[in-house]
């Protein structure tokens, strides 16, 4: 019961004790910088990961962009040409309907004579 009360002094004779040597100091050691080790590549790894994500992402968004734009020009076109065709297919019936309303009319011929004068002097 007293001696828990009181420490006793130790000897080490060499390199120190057991827990303090120097192979356990490098063993202790090695494992820390193992560790931190793993942890720096873990970091990086996500890192690297992240980054490549972003690099995909910017690879889809451009290409997203660039389909959009061909599908806003190829549909821009399209407009046009249908725009073109009605327009030529309203000139088209507004001729039809202009040579129905000349053939509709009666047609009338005036024939102007010409003005005969008659020399009553002679």
């Amino acid at each position: 019961m007293i001696g828990s009360y009181f420490k006793y002094a130790t000897t080490s004779v060499g390199f120190g004790s057991i827990q303090n040597s120097a192979w356990q100091r490098l063993k202790s050691q090695r494992a820390a910088m193992a560790s931190n080790l793993a942890s720096a590549q873990s970091t990086l790894n996500s890192i690297t990961s992240s980054f490549a994500s972003a690099q995909q992402d910017k690879i889809t968004g451009l290409g997203t962009l660039a389909a959009n734009a061909a599908i806003a020009r190829v549909q821009a076109e399209g407009k046009a040409k249908a725009a073109a065709l009605t327009k030529q297919i309203d000139s088209a019936q507004s001729a039809l309907n202009d040579a129905k309303s000349v053939s509709s009319k009666p047609k009338f011929v005036s024939w102007a004579l010409p003005s005969t004068t008659v020399d009553t002097t002679a």
